[in-house]
């Protein structure tokens, strides 16, 4: 199976806040769409990330952040408005005064989640 129909059968398998699996598809067709190199990279990266969670650990938010993040701020603000945590781990998004307003402000457990997956995205390297 390869990595785009891989990402689009699990973000298809999940219940999900603020219909984020609807966003991904979105994601996932705008890339497809427009022909966009990103779109088999960064389902690869979905994939990677969730090979590279605890076992206890939720696997959605390691999936989204290997999903989309290769987004530019104009896409993660049309795909991710409502997706703080996955927003926050979008490198181009590191400057966004909004994002910095609510990482001020989330608890240690969140804070911790983030930061791991911040590493693991650059872990991966893409």
């Amino acid at each position: 199976m390869s990595p785009v129909e891989w990402a689009k059968r699990i973000n298809r398998s999940w219940i999900v806040h603020n219909n984020l699996n609807d966003q991904a598809e979105a994601w996932i067709n705008h890339l497809a769409d427009t022909r966009d190199p990103r779109l088999e990279i960064s389902c690869e990266a979905a994939r990677a990330m969730c090979d590279r969670r605890e076992p206890l650990d939720d696997p959605k938010p390691w999936f989204y952040a290997g999903l989309f993040h290769l987004a530019t701020p104009d896409e993660a603000h049309r795909f991710l408005d409502l997706h703080r945590v996955t927003k926050a781990t979008v490198s181009s998004m590191a400057d966004d005064e909004n994002v910095r307003l609510w990482i001020n402000r989330i608890s240690p457990e969140t804070r911790e989640l983030l930061e791991r997956l911040r590493f693991s995205l650059r872990e991966i390297g893409n």
